[in-house]
């Protein structure tokens, strides 16, 4: 009897043991899951600050204008016409542009200008150095180009500029590196668009853009505050169904008063507070309003900028459904 109870006592207390083990670990999963969630819930629900979104529109303005090597800038180059000898602007092409040389972007101005053309994919590709000064503003790029240009059967192009009035469709993938400067902001980035373009030929009436842009580099901008800042950033920024009006393209003579869509974007920036690294993720949309303007929105927050899409400026500042 006494090898029978001391066997019932250790198999309670072996039970007792595994019991106390088991809500042990349950606890500690438990714990696990509870930091987890606060964390989580603190990521989601990081303040961003005015000067946060601030620069997030500096960054953004860079990104898409013309004069600063942005998307605009791109669908320029996509858009002209080029040759063994260089890229062309003005009453020779489809679409001809009216904007004075001096607000170009350094376009027409190109030097070193390479070019060569592979047969077998209709791949042309070009680099080439641009620079550009207005008033206190310069800005120095180096930029390589691979373009595809397609006609209507589908067809690849070997003389663009000859056979312009056969262009139906345009690929192109532009990589551009360089710096650009005034007294109240300056950055230095690389910037790359991958663009697809269709309906060029003139027997076709809308013409589409789908594509992305993507950047990454430093900038730093004395703000409205009169406060100097610096970040850090990298930005993606994807677009379907963008539309060129070619009439307005024609009336106005410049794109940035012809495109129309959404475009909905990413920004990460990165800042050091007493050597302390911290990073901000800022997403959203911006809307091409056709008047030389953007939109841009925050998925998060109500404030609203409008960029202007020749100069990248800050033109105006807002909340949604304020009048």
């Amino acid at each position: 009897m006494k090898s029978s109870n001391n066997l019932t006592k250790q198999t309670r207390l072996l039970n007792f043991y595994k019991f106390k083990r088991i809500n042990f670990f349950l606890f500690i999963a438990l714990l696990s899951i509870v930091f987890w969630s606060c964390s989580s819930v603190s990521n989601n629900t990081e303040l961003i600050s005015d000067t946060d979104l601030d620069m997030a529109a500096e960054i953004m303005g860079s990104s898409i204008a013309d004069q600063q090597s942005g998307l605009i800038n791109s669908i320029y180059d996509a858009l002209s016409n080029i040759s063994e000898t260089g890229i062309s602007y003005g009453k020779d092409q489809a679409f001809p542009y009216k904007r004075d040389k001096k607000d170009r972007g350094g376009r027409g101005f190109e030097k070193s200008f390479r070019h060569t053309y592979d047969s077998t994919n209709g791949v042309h590709t070009l680099s080439f150095e641009r620079s550009f000064e207005k008033g206190m503003f310069s800005s120095s790029i180096s930029t390589l180009q691979k373009i595809k240009y397609i006609d209507l059967e589908g067809n690849f192009i070997a003389r663009p500029k000859l056979r312009r009035n056969a262009v139906n469709q345009v690929y192109l993938h532009s990589t551009k590196s360089g710096m650009n400067s005034n007294p109240r902001k300056s950055s230095e980035f690389t910037k790359i668009d991958s663009l697809n373009f269709s309906g060029l030929h003139t027997t076709q009436n809308l013409l589409q853009m789908h594509g992305s842009h993507r950047g990454f580099g430093s900038g730093a901008a004395v703000l409205r505050d009169s406060s100097s800042h610096s970040r850090s950033f990298e930005v993606q920024v994807d677009f379907d169904e963008i539309i060129i009006n070619k009439d307005t393209l024609v009336t106005y003579g410049n794109l940035e008063n012809a495109v129309s869509g959404s475009l909905t974007y990413s920004i990460i920036m990165n800042k050091s507070i007493n050597r302390v690294p911290e990073e901000t993720v800022i997403e959203g949309t911006i809307d091409l309003e056709e008047d030389g303007t953007a939109l841009m929105k925050f998925y998060k927050y109500n404030r609203i900028y409008r960029l202007g899409l020749t100069d990248g400026d800050i033109k105006e500042r807002g909340r949604k459904g304020a009048k």
